[in-house]
């Protein structure tokens, strides 16, 4: 979950807590599963990154997609009809690839940003846990706050009932945005990306290879023409704004607007909250930055 920013020596990214797609899933899953005991709904939670490769979303970044970052989820349905193993079980539960092989279609599991959905909201908590923002103890209050009511849209919704927790939560999701598109995020991500593209345009890796695991693939690297490169990145600890830079990379700001109950969304009945929010949304990243590295 992390881009692959753990191997850098990054103060910040290198000490977090290990944090997986898998984990993430079946976290997911079980969001899910705890408001609505939908099994379709669950599964199709569960599957929903079953076709991410390694390091993430540094994969759009490899395809320019890094303003949508929805290539990571182009093989979903593929991946689930070539499991026999998943396929069979589906069979045996009554349960149709359609109904579990599109997690969009169901508002509990996504929906459209920056609606608080069970996906958003499984990387939001962990991740407050990883960047150190929130105690256990503050992630139970707000998980324990939360219902599954219906806005004014008509739709399902996972939402807050008490609007100061809605509005704690929407600062702590919106830090959590910052992070995922700071200078060192954006900048690492197009690094990585740089030396994937330049890996699978040589042969050093292939497609097949961007679903081992991410140690499997930095061995790979490690032991190829592109050792030097990957030695350089994981010495990457930091980046500056640069005119003389190599990279200028614009992002994907993600944060989250939760609906509270018989109030509406944070954004309606808090200025301060809806300020940040246009804050975030005003930053311009048309500027080139310079990498910062130590030896490890």
């Amino acid at each position: 979950m992390n881009c692959g920013l753990q191997f850098t020596l990054h103060p910040g990214f290198s000490s977090y807590g290990p944090y997986s797609r898998y984990e993430h899933s079946v976290g997911v899953a079980c969001i899910i599963w705890y408001f609505t005991h939908d099994k379709k709904q669950t599964l199709a939670g569960l599957f929903h990154d079953i076709s991410t490769r390694a390091f993430s979303h540094v994969i759009d970044f490899v395809r320019k997609d890094y303003l949508v970052q929805e290539s990571t989820e182009d093989n979903t349905r593929q991946f689930i009809l070539q499991d026999s193993v998943i396929m069979n079980q589906l069979l045996c539960d009554g349960i149709s690839l359609d109904e579990v092989s599109d997690y969009h279609v169901y508002p509990i599991a996504d929906n459209d940003s920056p609606r608080l959905s069970a996906d958003r909201l499984e990387y939001t908590l962990e991740n407050l846990l990883n960047y150190r923002k929130c105690t256990i103890e503050e992630i139970e209050k707000y998980y324990k706050d939360l219902t599954v009511g219906v806005s004014e849209d008509g739709k399902q919704e996972i939402m807050f009932q008490n609007p100061d927790i809605a509005e704690e939560f929407a600062f702590g999701a919106l830090s959590c945005g910052m992070i995922y598109s700071c200078d060192f995020d954006r900048y690492g991500m197009e690094k990585l990306a740089e030396i994937l593209r330049k890996g699978l345009k040589d042969k050093t890796l292939t497609e097949s290879d961007l679903y081992l695991s991410e140690i499997e693939v930095v061995n790979k690297l490690s032991h190829s023409d592109l050792c030097n490169t990957w030695d350089e990145y994981t010495r990457l600890y930091d980046v500056a704004k640069d005119p003389s830079g190599d990279i200028m990379v614009n992002a994907k700001k993600r944060y989250i607007d939760p609906y509270a109950c018989k109030h509406g969304g944070v954004t309606t009945f808090s200025a301060a909250f809806k300020n940040a929010v246009n804050e975030f949304k005003n930053i311009d990243y048309q500027y080139l930055m310079k990498g910062i590295y130590r030896n490890g």
